[in-house]
């Protein structure tokens, strides 16, 4: 039972942020690739500091770097560079993978 609750309480989290968002995950990409560059390997609409972001998680020269994209306007608010990747790393994600993940994104209406 529990177990149920905690889904659904996820979502209602998840659609509150939905609705909350006006800045499509495609616009909140693009503006994370302007940005920066690189390959997006993860894409997650969050709360944080009491708005609406989405976070991209991306590969650039060898390192892993977050963007916080502002939900509602489209703006970069920040990008953190993490540790340096290792070419083990960039091997984790095929580029089967990859591409799938691009199908996806180019296949969500704007």
């Amino acid at each position: 039972m529990k177990h149920n609750q905690d889904r659904e309480t996820k979502a209602e989290r998840t659609a509150a942020l939905v609705n909350a968002c006006s800045v499509s995950i495609e616009q909140a990409v693009r503006a994370a690739l302007a940005s920066i560059g690189g390959t997006v390997v993860d894409a997650k609409l969050k709360q944080r500091n009491e708005q609406v972001v989405w976070r991209i998680k991306l590969l650039s020269a060898g390192a892993r770097v977050k963007v916080y994209v502002d939900g509602r306007s489209g703006s970069i608010l920040e990008a953190k560079r993490e540790e340096r990747a290792t070419e083990a790393d960039n091997l984790v994600i095929p580029a089967v993978i990859v591409a799938d993940h691009l199908r996806a994104l180019e296949s969500i209406p704007s």
